[in-house]
């Protein structure tokens, strides 16, 4: 899976396209992505719908 996937980075205060970002499931069950942002390298977290 290609795709881009924009998320919020909290350092930076703006909306990037994650790098490397990969699918997972949280103990509630739900999908997120989890990646990183480009230009500040801090971890970025988006939490997908049902």
């Amino acid at each position: 899976m290609a795709a881009t996937v924009e998320a919020y980075c909290v350092k930076c205060k703006a909306k990037r396209n994650m790098k490397d970002p990969k699918e997972n499931v949280m103990a509630n069950g739900r999908k997120a992505m989890k990646g990183t942002c480009p230009e500040c390298g801090t971890g970025m977290f988006k939490i997908l719908g049902k």
